[in-house]
């Protein structure tokens, strides 16, 4: 496989942003990242997006593509849910080393915030609405409480560790300049904070926001050559166990992710294991999903997830800095997005207040559907910074 690498990211403003419609976002994104990548438009000769979840709009990539002038070689849109991001960089990677493309343009943008409120009953969105949301297993959130209880009945995890979770992201996301909810959080204010389904209190849930993200991808040869800190993709690795864990997944295995697979498999690409990340982004629709990642991934034996975040090794002061720029829980929900951008301003160095100190390889993942689909990427630096 040929080298590749990150060369441009962008994104577009984040929050309640009414009246600008997701394709907006994604273009405002996308133009950021290939003005970041330092070429012209008409360079990009691939063009990923992810079809929004509250507009089917036929042939999405293409669509981006004529607003954004380009005639690309090569475009489609992919949907992994949460995996969608690093399912774009395998992507891109393949198309490049392949000889398909040159440049490849990913990107995606949603107004889920201000356009999720409209009837969904008998109209597919999501694929569950009328086979799991009727008897209360509503999407995402209902799955992330069972299998967190599960969690807690086996290795007795506790609702306060998890707390501890959402008050470190909301640290960082209080520095972050482009985080939605920078108000700081207190573990009190988290724990009377009212059970939406137990054991998931209000601020363990990822909310829905409205916003854009975007990267470019180039071989790595070209990237040496042409811009001054491309950041290289180590490793990557996918893994599934299903599509929905309401009619797929046993609930003996919701203590356990794809994550466990996918993350050996980026491991083995990159020749690095858990103790060589300095800085972790962790998909995490909830804190629970944050939780059992830890364990996946090896930076924590299984079941011991809830002790190592008690004992404080998540947030600025922690050795394990997760989520450093808030995360979905705090910063921006676009589905794995804002991670891959956030772990490129930290090995670039330019991640401001929310910096951290030395950071030379990131962990990025991704989980798709609930538990079903897991990508993992590894990006260093490789000291190529000009």
């Amino acid at each position: 496989m040929i080298p590749v690498a990150i060369v441009g990211i962008g994104e577009s403003r984040v929050g309640r942003l009414r009246g600008l419609s997701a394709l907006r976002l994604t273009l405002e994104a996308a133009r950021a990242a290939v003005r970041d990548a330092g070429v012209a438009g008409a360079a990009i000769d691939g063009v990923l997006t992810r079809n929004f979840d509250m507009d089917v709009t036929y042939m999405h990539s293409q669509m981006v593509a004529k607003h954004l002038g380009l005639k690309p070689r090569f475009t489609t849109d992919i949907n992994l849910g949460g995996a969608t991001a690093i399912a774009m960089l395998e992507q891109a990677a393949m198309l490049i080393a392949t000889g398909v493309c040159r440049l490849v343009l990913c990107a995606y943008g949603e107004n889920r915030r201000t356009s999720w409120a409209v009837a969904r009953h008998g109209r597919i969105k999501m694929g569950n609405e009328d086979f799991e949301e009727c008897y209360g297993l509503t999407w995402g959130m209902g799955p992330h409480a069972l299998a967190a209880q599960r969690h807690m009945h086996l290795f007795g995890t506790t609702s306060r560790q998890l707390g501890m979770i959402a008050v470190a992201q909301r640290r960082y996301a209080s520095q972050h300049p482009n985080a939605d909810l920078r108000t700081p959080l207190s573990l009190e204010e988290y724990e009377r904070a009212p059970l939406l389904i137990a054991p998931l209190r209000k601020y363990d849930l990822a909310y829905l926001f409205d916003g854009g993200a975007a990267f470019v991808v180039a071989a790595l040869s070209w990237a040496r050559d042409h811009t001054d800190c491309p950041v290289p993709i180590l490793g990557l690795g996918q893994a599934h166990s299903g599509a929905h864990i309401g009619y797929c997944a046993p609930m003996v295995t919701v203590t356990t992710t794809p994550a466990q697979q996918s993350g050996q498999q980026a491991f083995r690409a990159a020749g690095v294991g858990p103790q060589d990340i300095d800085v972790a982004l962790l998909y995490d629709d909830t804190t629970y999903g944050v939780l059992v990642q830890l364990e996946d991934y090896g930076f924590c034996a299984k079941g011991e997830g809830g002790a190592f975040v008690e004992a404080g090794h998540l947030g600025p002061e922690g050795t394990l800095p997760v989520n450093s720029h808030g995360g979905n829980l705090c910063q921006a929900h676009l589905d794995g997005m804002s991670h891959v951008v956030e772990a490129v301003r930290q090995l670039r160095g330019i991640a401001g207040p929310c910096q951290v100190p030395g950071a030379t390889v990131a962990l990025v993942s991704g989980l798709g559907g609930v538990f079903a689909a897991s990508t993992t990427a590894v990006l260093g630096t490789l000291g190529l910074c000009r």
